[in-house]
């Protein structure tokens, strides 16, 4: 533990406002997760916030430097995650008793670079089978500007005990 308080000073002596920033909302967040009110750990540092009702599912994430690339601008791979988290909940919650859906195929598009304070991914059913689904997913600002589109394909497992 010593060492992990060492390292914490160090991080702390050497931070910027915005190192500190994205540090206190990481460890809040942390915290929540310890308190159950985030499942993962992913879940967690990206700040997300899901919703799904008549058969679509929102996903939200804050639009911080925690998520931005080298030239300042959120990160292609965290949008994917955000497409990804949107269309599996949705796949989730249309899974029957006792099984689980796991994504198998992926294709996005990027289309724009959000600008936006929150960054949000809607899904909605394409198709629903007894063993597969597909669903897509859309990132679009709320001034319309439509950042990201995408696809995928999820299928049914048993859950794990």
């Amino acid at each position: 533990m010593n060492s992990l308080t060492t390292q914490f000073d160090r991080i702390l002596a050497d931070s910027t406002p915005e190192d500190i920033k994205i540090l206190t909302d990481f460890l809040t967040n942390f915290e929540k997760k310890q308190r159950g009110e985030f499942g993962t750990y992913l879940s967690a540092s990206l700040n997300m916030t899901r919703e799904t009702e008549n058969g679509t599912s929102a996903v939200s994430i804050p639009n911080t430097p925690f998520i931005h690339n080298n030239i300042s601008i959120p990160h292609g791979g965290i949008l994917a995650v955000l497409v990804d988290t949107a269309m599996g909940t949705l796949a989730n919650s249309e899974a029957p008793p006792g099984m689980a859906a796991v994504t198998t195929n992926l294709m996005i598009h990027y289309l724009a670079v959000a600008t936006s304070d929150t960054i949000t991914a809607e899904a909605a059913m394409i198709r629903k089978g007894r063993h597969t689904m597909v669903i897509e997913s859309n990132i679009i600002q709320e001034d319309g500007k439509h950042i990201a589109t995408a696809t995928g394909s999820f299928f049914l497992v048993e859950k794990k005990s």
